[in-house]
């Protein structure tokens, strides 16, 4: 099978194309490498550089591939409200188009989308079928595009990730537990804020693992699935706790002031009934990987601008196109 991964020089897809060829796959990245600019041409002839929005480039590559993967995304909340317009031409927009390309050809699309469709709740669980009620930006054009996938003449899964963490070869900071990870390492604290609210959170190779289930299901019930595992419904406190165990030398820092009312707790019953998955990592071997990194140099601080995604997107925009992004962004979040 030929795979056409969209952002698959990101966090999850640097792990992901890795996974797909121990399975004997053939991967396609497909990726502006906006964060790591000189980091495309390792891919060898296997890789395309280019923005998802470039239909010239999008249309020949879904064409030639047996499955798509859409990865390609403005990836968290923070980054969404700062480039909302980009957000809503990246985050949906091209989901339409990737449809429409793939319609009617019985090319599987594997369609990543998030957990945060649901919203928040302090009772009770989400699942599959729950309602959405999706209170961010990021969140909205995750739940929109999911409709896109959902039309009977295309052959779309759509994989709603809990909040992944753990180490890949594009590393990210601005992730919860790699956060509290890091701080660890580099200044001897873990700092939990609030601490009472729930977050479901799963390994970055687990999240490698369901999407190659869903790659190669040829019987799935159903079209959508939560990722993750109900062991690891978390208290933020207790994602703290889980990691100061790990590394008891460091001081750990509860935050009780800080108010986060943002709270879930997610069933993923069906993805391991329907298609097999089981987690098979945990929070105590993401710290052994990173802490791994650390110690062999190969992540030498986690203040680089390119670990975190809105920090990035301030900093690396020229002064002249900040001023254009800053008008037609105005413009955008008083229409939408």
């Amino acid at each position: 099978m030929k795979v056409l991964v969209l952002g698959g020089a990101g966090y999850i897809g640097a792990v992901l194309t890795s996974y797909l060829k121990e399975k004997g796959m053939e991967v396609v990245v497909f990726d502006n490498f906006l964060y790591e600019k000189n980091i495309w041409k390792k891919y060898g002839p296997n890789a395309i550089k280019a923005d998802v929005r470039n239909i010239d480039k999008l249309q020949p590559a879904i064409d030639t591939a047996d499955a798509v993967v859409n990865l390609a995304a403005i990836s968290n909340d923070p980054a969404s409200d700062l480039r909302p317009k980009l957000t809503w031409q990246v985050n949906f927009k091209v989901n339409e188009t990737i449809a429409k390309l793939c319609r009617g050809s019985h090319k599987r699309v594997v369609y990543a989308s998030s957990c945060s469709v649901y919203g928040f709740s302090s009772e009770g669980e989400f699942n599959e079928e729950s309602n959405m009620a999706p209170v961010t930006l990021y969140a909205r054009t995750k739940m929109l595009s999911e409709e896109c996938y959902l039309d009977k003449n295309v052959d779309g899964i759509i994989l709603r990730f809990a909040t992944v963490y753990g180490h890949s070869p594009r590393p990210r900071f601005d992730l919860v537990v790699n956060t509290m990870i890091g701080t660890s390492y580099f200044e001897n604290k873990i700092v939990v804020n609030g601490g009472n609210q729930w977050r479901p959170v799963v390994h970055v190779k687990d999240v490698a693992q369901a999407i190659y289930l869903a790659l190669i299901s040829k019987n799935h019930k159903y079209r959508i699935y939560n990722v993750g595992s109900n062991e690891q419904n978390y208290r933020i406190s207790d994602l703290g706790k889980i990691i100061h165990n790990k590394v008891p030398q460091v001081k750990l820092i509860l935050n009780e002031s800080s108010i986060d009312n943002r709270s879930y707790k997610v069933n993923f019953d069906r993805i391991v009934k329907d298609l097999g998955f089981k987690a098979k990592y945990s929070i105590g071997d993401a710290v052994v990987e990173i802490y791994n990194e650390f110690k062999q140099g190969n992540i030498k601080n986690m203040e680089n601008d390119v670990y975190y995604r809105v920090k990035y997107l301030k900093k690396h925009t020229n002064n002249g196109e900040a001023k254009r992004n800053f008008i037609t962004d105005t413009i955008f979040k008083l229409l939408f």
